[in-house]
Parts: C-alpha cells; sequence; structure tokens
C-alpha cells in the first residue's frame, strides 16, 4: 500500500499537496505538533470529510526536530522482521516569519541590535536546516534496522522538500523587479532553505552507500502568495484543480523565471508531478512559478 509522510501539513503548500492525496485515495501520515489545527485546516479544504481523515490519514503529535516523531512517522510496520517505511516524504517545513527593522550588530564582545532595513526574521533561523537534520538521522537509524543495505534500498523513499528560489547568483532565477527584494528581504530565511539543500546533496552525493537512495526533489517555487484551498472542478470528487497546466517549470541550469505562485498551486503540482510521477524529478532543483 502506497503510504506518503508529510511534515510541515499545517502549511499552506503541504497542505494543499496533502489534501489531493487523500482526496485522490491515498494514505497518508502527518507529523505535526498540534493535531487539532491540522484536522481543522483539513475539513475547511472542498471534498474533504471526516471519514476520509479516518480512514485514510494517520496524524502523527510531535516535533519535526525530534528523531523519534520522525522515525515514528516514517515505519508503518515495527515488526523487526517485516519491516515497512512510507513510500515517499514529503516536506515543506518552514520557521514563523517576523518582520524586523534591526539586525545583530557584528560585535563579538557584546550582543546588541542596530537599526537596519527592513527584513524577515524568522523565530527560529535554523528551522529547516534541524528538521532536514533529524530526517537524515531518522532515516540512517532506520536503515541499520535492516538486515543489509540492499534491503533498505529496496523500499527507501523518496524525499521531496520545499526550498526557494533566490539561490542563483544574483537571484537569477527570480523576476528582474523582485531581485532587490529578495537581497534585502529575505536573506535570513532563504540561507535557511539553502543549509537544507546543502545537507541533502551532501547526503545524495554519497549515492549507494547513503540513505537517500530512493531519491531526492527540491521543489524551488516563485514568491508565494495565498492559502492552503485548494480549488476544485464542479461536480468531481476532487481530483485535480483547475490551474496546473499553467504552471511553468524550469531547472537549475534553466529556471522558470517569474514573480510569484500560489501556495495551493505549489500543493498542487507537487502532488500531480511528485506524489503521482515523482521519478522523472529525480535529482533536480526544479523552478516553479505561475
Amino acid at each position: 500500500m502506497t503510504t506518503i509522510a508529510f511534515f510541515g501539513a499545517t502549511g499552506g503548500c503541504i497542505n494543499a499537496c496533502l489534501a489531493y492525496t487523500l482526496l485522490n485515495g491515498y494514505h497518508a501520515r502527518a507529523l505535526v505538533r498540534t493535531p487539532s489545527k491540522l484536522t481543522k485546516l483539513l475539513l475547511s479544504q472542498p471534498g474533504i470529510t471526516p471519514e476520509m481523515l479516518s480512514d485514510q490519514l494517520e496524524i502523527i503529535s510531535g516535533d519535526a526536530t525530534d528523531v523519534d516523531s520522525v522515525k515514528e512517522t516514517l515505519v508503518t510496520n515495527t515488526d523487526p522482521n517485516n519491516l515497512k517505511l512510507v513510500t515517499s516524504i514529503i516536506s515543506g517545513v518552514g520557521g514563523a516569519a517576523i518582520m524586523s527593522y534591526t539586525r545583530e550588530s557584528g560585535c563579538s564582545d557584546f550582543k546588541f541590535r542596530v537599526p537596519a532595513l527592513p527584513h524577515i526574521e524568522l523565530e527560529n533561523p535554523h528551522i529547516t536546516e534541524q528538521t532536514t537534520r533529524a530526517l537524515l538521522m531518522a532515516l540512517e537509524q532506520i536503515a541499520t534496522s535492516f538486515p543489509s543495505k540492499d534491503a533498505y534500498h529496496a523500499i527507501a523513499p523518496r524525499v521531496t522538500v520545499i526550498s526557494t528560489t533566490g539561490h542563483l547568483p544574483g537571484n537569477k532565477d527570480v523576476g528582474f523587479w523582485f531581485r532587490p527584494m529578495y537581497s534585502v528581504l529575505l536573506p535570513i530565511p532563504h540561507a535557511d532553505k539553502l543549509q537544507m539543500e546543502r545537507l541533502l546533496d551532501q547526503e545524495a552525493g554519497r549515492g549507494v552507500d547513503g540513505i537517500l537512495t530512493g531519491g531526492v526533489v527540491v521543489v524551488r517555487p516563485s514568491f508565494l502568495t495565498g492559502d492552503h484551498l485548494i480549488s476544485v472542478h464542479e461536480g468531481e470528487k476532487g481530483s485535480r484543480g483547475v490551474g496546473v497546466e499553467g504552471v511553468r517549470v524550469g531547472t537549475e541550469t534553466n529556471p522558470a523565471i517569474g514573480y510569484t505562485i500560489s501556495r495551493a498551486l505549489v500543493g498542487e503540482w507537487i502532488y500531480e508531478q511528485i506524489v503521482k510521477n515523482g521519478a522523472d524529478w529525480v535529482g533536480e532543483k526544479v523552478t516553479i512559478t505561475s
């Protein structure tokens, strides 16, 4: 049975992806700190019912920086003689944004803040890095529970993460008029996402000696807008939304350059292209924009 693990499911992109996943009959497991919040958000999605949540979704209460909680989410059968894992991991964990008009001084002897241009800071500026480290550590520990490397590699889950545009030199993957905003407003959250990518690149570079043999996909959406609410065709169960055909897609070597994309549309694109057909994007850093 196909089961997909979700991290950051109370965020707009991942919540939308989870909604499409459930509407199309898949089973899912989601790690969240506040299960009631996730339930409320999902029930606000068109087509999602309490019965669907009961039958198809298992919510694990915990923190994505906690290795044991992550392991609990990934392992679907703990029988040591028949250990089973989720088939895919979708992660979009991010920190709560705070607008700041000051920054830490460069003084090493005293900690104080000085005036600065407006910019976004995070309650935890290393949250994405920390959750990535926890995920990799959890997979490492899980892999050692298998009788051989080959046994683990045979069912190693594919990992898909949401990053951001703005990593290329000069913000060349961002629309021209947004480049100054990215440089001034967003360097702190982008640094956290970039560190996540570096950790995944490093582990993926180990090849068959590593734990990411199921493959890695990095999704870099342009500036996010809107909320978690999906759109569905009238009269349909909700198999897909109405805007994914208009998404422009590129890769790191040939990025799709744009300005914005809605969170719900990112979730829909990940469902359509990764949950259903993810092998096509393994090893890529995919830019998407509307």
